[in-house]
């Protein structure tokens, strides 16, 4: 079934109607978003923390080392079809996509609303394994945000712009997931992934750039986007750099001596006890 997309033109009040790509998930309507980001927050929260109560935490090694290379893998192939649709549209595009070209920015972002709900595995991976000092307000916050960010992007506003926010964001995480690969092989591993703690500072870094480009982009697009939308976006860009910037201070500035790891990158779906034999 095609779900309708609404692209609203703030500047000349005109709404147009296209239809989407062909997509099988319930979620062409808000109702839709929320019964999967429900669903999600129950297992993680209620279900799957209820079954695990009396169980041994799983290893499920070869398990997440397919699930770690096949993130990189995907998020390789992202950011290659991103840099592509870029260097064939500029960075700030000067279009206002419609008919075929708007179906066309559709298709660009979809794979990306995939990754998005793929990355929600993260957590479920996390109960399985008992890692709940991993399951913070900011890992349950930044994931179901991105997941509804991305979500009303595809729906409504399927912009040129947010393609440089997939590069961006899918180019992270080929250095997050090979991160979490190489420590899943073991504590012989563990002297390869010294970096670790300046997976945070790229992260900041992605965050300022994001905010950037969207700003400049709102100013000059001929067709910017509705100022409300656009507001929120920003908004929730500051509050990801915001907590992560408290993660990285908390973690790495001594201010708190036993904090439990959050959702920066250190949330990791690897054993933490193999990044201490180094």
């Amino acid at each position: 079934m095609d779900a309708g997309l609404e692209y609203i033109v703030e500047d000349h009040g005109v709404k147009e109607t296209y239809l989407s790509i062909p997509t099988w998930t319930l979620q062409e309507t808000l109702v839709g978003l929320t019964l999967v980001l429900a669903a999600y927050l129950i297992l993680v929260m209620k279900i799957l923390p209820t079954y695990m109560k009396n169980r041994e935490p799983f290893q499920l090694k070869k398990l997440m080392l397919a699930y770690n290379a096949f993130q990189v893998a995907f998020s390789v192939y992202l950011v290659f079809i991103y840099l592509r649709y870029i260097y064939r549209f500029n960075v700030i595009t000067t279009r206002c996509p419609q008919g075929e070209d708007l179906q066309g920015v559709v298709r660009e972002i979809y794979p990306y609303f995939i990754a998005k709900h793929l990355d929600l595995f993260d957590t479920v991976f996390f109960v399985l394994r008992k890692k709940d000092n991993q399951i913070t307000f900011l890992h349950l916050y930044h994931h179901t945000s991105m997941v509804t960010w991305t979500w009303l992007h595809l729906m409504y506003h399927p912009t040129d712009n947010f393609v440089v926010v997939g590069m961006l964001n899918s180019f992270v995480h080929v250095l997050m997931y090979a991160y979490y690969g190489i420590s899943s092989l073991g504590p012989a591993y563990a002297k390869y992934i010294w970096w670790k703690k300046h997976l945070t500072k790229v992260q900041l870094v992605q965050f300022i750039l994001v905010v950037s480009h969207l700003h400049y982009q709102q100013k000059l697009s001929p067709c910017p986007l509705p100022s409300f939308f656009h507001n929120f976006c920003m908004l929730l860009i500051c509050t990801f750099f915001v907590l992560f910037m408290n993660f990285y201070i908390n973690s790495y500035r001594g201010k708190k001596k036993n904090v439990e790891k959050q959702n920066g990158v250190l949330e990791s779906n690897v054993d933490e006890r193999l990044l201490k034999t180094r």
